[in-house]
């Protein structure tokens, strides 16, 4: 492996940076997860309203097969509604509403559409209540209205904005750590890969859990650098160790997936430290031959909601189908996975993602733990996935607009930038 090439010093932007010109928009928390749900029917037992809110895409709600339909979820206590986000099974509505209620009785609509064509549906909404529903009045196939998940986001009376977690400013998310403690814990019995750590937020919320996969002959001290800044930006992060050094790309997806899963089963299990932190929802981050497998997961595995493959490397792949928000890193001098060869070919071919392509100055190592720009990488990667995997706003100006500007008009700091905003 060649020596790296050092990052060139960035000067003279910081003060730019740190001003935003508009006050950053409200953070959203998934408010409907677990929480107690009914609709008008189910196909059979198998399907029950529950399945829609149960933070697994395995499981799914189906209504009878006639109009109209709908599934409802109490979240509690009123709360404002920024985003509700509908996870269609092949039986999806043509036109719906998404309705919100004080009471379950009186609804208001605040968002309605006669031309939904299904698949993931994110829907940028303004409304306040306890009980919301999703009312289906015309199906878009001969069956009934399915949902693999129900998602409702927003912020309830008396909770914080985004679970605790501060407005990020430019200083904050260049910092080496972010605003809340985190712990670590070893897992006992990894299952389907070969070890794993976990670093997660000390505070009593709970929050997406993230993979971080390592490249060929790699170890947990390829991405350790960025486990620790990821959980005190309000993550649950499984730094993994694979089951051998050489494993392929879509071994280290298919090790993704069993962290991930083993992750999220230790959130829902009593006795260990992160019982109850994880909300269900998953990313994941990988380096070289793990850029990989994040791309793997991403194209297989539905629970995995956003992915950073950086300086990714997968010959003869195929990540078409990927419709999850992806974020390509990747260095200019790279003789082992150049972005030409793999990353930009994929960002192509991927029409239906939301996407993001950053190449910065060094080689195949940049992204590793002691090389590169880590300020900047950390901050573009905690924004990115505090975006797509909290559905927290304020982190978008970072991204796309006139505080990105500065990153990526600086040729010392980025060699090229494509993205698809506004996000």
């Amino acid at each position: 492996m060649t020596a790296l090439i050092a990052l060139a010093t960035t000067i003279g932007l910081a003060l730019t940076l740190l001003t935003v010109a508009a006050p950053p928009a409200a953070a959203a928390d998934l408010l409907s997860q677990g929480q107690p749900a009914t609709s008008s029917s189910t196909e059979n037992a198998s399907t029950p309203a529950s399945a829609a809110v149960d933070g697994n895409t395995g499981t799914r709600w189906s209504s009878t097969f006639s109009d109209p339909q709908w599934l409802e979820v109490d979240l509690g206590a009123t709360a404002t509604i920024s985003r509700v986000v509908l996870r269609w099974e092949a039986a999806y509505a043509r036109a719906f509403q998404i309705q919100t209620s004080d009471n379950g009785t009186a609804w208001t609509t605040i968002y309605s559409t006669t031309t939904s064509t299904g698949g993931v549906q994110t829907l940028d909404v303004n409304g306040s209540g306890r009980y919301v529903r999703f009312h289906g009045t015309q199906r878009g196939t001969a069956y009934g209205y399915s949902l693999w998940e129900f998602q409702v986001y927003g912020s309830g009376e008396g909770t914080p904005p985004g679970n605790g977690i501060p407005d990020p400013t430019t200083a904050s998310l260049e910092a080496t750590n972010g605003p809340l403690t985190t712990a670590t814990y070893t897992v006992p019995s990894p299952t389907g890969y070969g070890s794993g750590t976990v670093t997660y937020p000390t505070n009593s919320s709970s929050y997406p859990g993230v993979v971080l996969m390592p490249g060929y002959q790699g170890t947990q001290q390829n991405l350790q650098w960025l486990a620790p800044r990821l959980a005190s930006w309000g993550f649950v992060v499984i730094n993994v160790g694979t089951n051998t050094l050489t494993d392929d790309p879509e071994s280290r997806g298919r090790q993704i997936t069993a962290a991930g899963t083993q992750l999220l089963a230790l959130g829902n299990a009593p006795g260990n430290p992160i019982s109850g932190k994880l909300n269900g929802t998953l990313g994941a981050v990988g380096h070289s031959m793990g850029g990989g497998g994040v791309m793997a997961a991403l194209r297989d595995d539905t629970r995995f909601r956003a992915g950073v493959p950086t300086a990714p490397y997968y010959p003869n792949a195929n990540f078409s189908a990927v419709t999850e928000p992806t974020f390509f890193l990747t260095c200019q001098s790279d003789p082992v996975a150049h972005g030409n060869s793999y990353a930009v070919p994929w960002y192509n071919s991927m029409p239906q993602a939301e996407k993001l392509y950053i190449e910065v100055p060094g080689d195949h190592l940049c992204p590793m733990t002691g090389s590169g720009n880590k300020a900047k990488q950390g901050k573009w990667i905690v924004s990115f996935l505090s975006l797509w995997l909290r559905a927290d706003t304020r982190f978008s100006p970072f991204l796309c607009g006139p505080v990105r500007d500065a990153d990526k008009s600086n040729t010392s700091l980025v060699t090229r930038w494509m993205d698809t905003c506004p996000y």
